[in-house]
């Protein structure tokens, strides 16, 4: 039987997840009751996936009527606007309603605090779910069900790979997936720049540096083993080992794990900062 959902402040990526939930059959467009700030961008909802949204300026009721009688209630607001948000329409809520936080650097104990009567988890999707390849951690508080975890996974499922961790390792994602997407990006972007520094036109480095991000995804995705497929191409005394040798002389991994790090030690400090 399909769920319903309530997405409050749908932005770009409640919009994303949206999309990729209601490719799943644990969705459709009848259940889903949405809120944004502005008309405009309700209406835009409304016309693109068909369900029903409603904008706050236009009524203070709009949260609270868009989250009455849901299943599950997704929190797509900035971190600081979480209580005044909570404030609309916590009230409004069934008993069993799932509250499921987007939000970086908000815990599940200031959720909590927010929402005492209803179970919690927060969830930390990648920019790719936009595309259904997203990577999406789900940490459940100890008042979820197993059943409403396992619920919310097949209705995340659409829009990429659920993964359900503890609280304490979201940073961990946060440093390698979360954030990671843009490491490849500034690879692919850095790429460019190097072709064109060895004599390729800007177009020709961009089209080859896109198309080997590509191909080399592929590879990983149907064998997931990346020291492997490094070493099935880093012959010996070739020029990709040439390369290889030069990243790691220069700290390669070192530099990755530092950037990795600073992800999560942010996102520790913006829970800090809002607890």
């Amino acid at each position: 039987m399909a769920v319903t959902v309530s997405i409050i402040g749908a932005g770009s990526m409640g919009s994303s997840l949206l999309k990729g939930m209601l490719s799943t059959d644990a969705l459709n467009a009848e259940s889903v009751r949405a809120t944004t700030h502005s008309r405009a961008s309700a209406d835009r909802l409304t016309q693109d996936l068909g369900i029903e949204a409603n904008a706050t300026e236009d009524s203070e009721s709009a949260n609270a009527d868009a989250a009455a009688a849901a299943d599950f209630v997704f929190l797509g607001v900035k971190p600081w606007a979480i209580r005044e948000t909570a404030a609309s329409f916590a009230e409004a809520l069934a008993k069993e309603a799932v509250i499921v936080s987007m939000a970086a650097g908000v815990s599940l104990d200031t959720l909590a605090e927010a929402f005492p009567n209803n179970p919690i988890a927060r969830i930390m999707p990648n920019t790719p779910s936009a595309i259904g390849k997203g990577v999406i951690a789900v940490s459940p508080d100890n008042t979820m069900s197993q059943e409403q975890t396992a619920a919310l996974t097949r209705l995340l499922s659409g829009a990429g790979e659920v993964f359900t961790v503890p609280e304490s390792a979201i940073g961990g994602m946060i440093g390698i997936s979360g954030s990671g997407v843009a490491y490849f990006f500034l690879l692919a972007e850095k790429l460019i720049a190097a072709g064109q520094e060895l004599g390729l036109d800007e177009d020709t480095a961009r089209r080859m540096a896109v198309a080997t991000a590509e191909g080399a995804g592929l590879l990983l995705a149907a064998d997931p083993d990346p020291a492997k497929l490094r070493r099935a191409v880093a012959h010996p005394g070739g020029t990709t080992a040439a390369a290889v040798d030069s990243f790691e002389a220069d700290g390669f991994e070192q530099s990755v794990v530092r950037a990795a790090r600073a992800a999560a030690d942010k996102a520790a400090a913006m829970e800090r900062e809002n607890s």
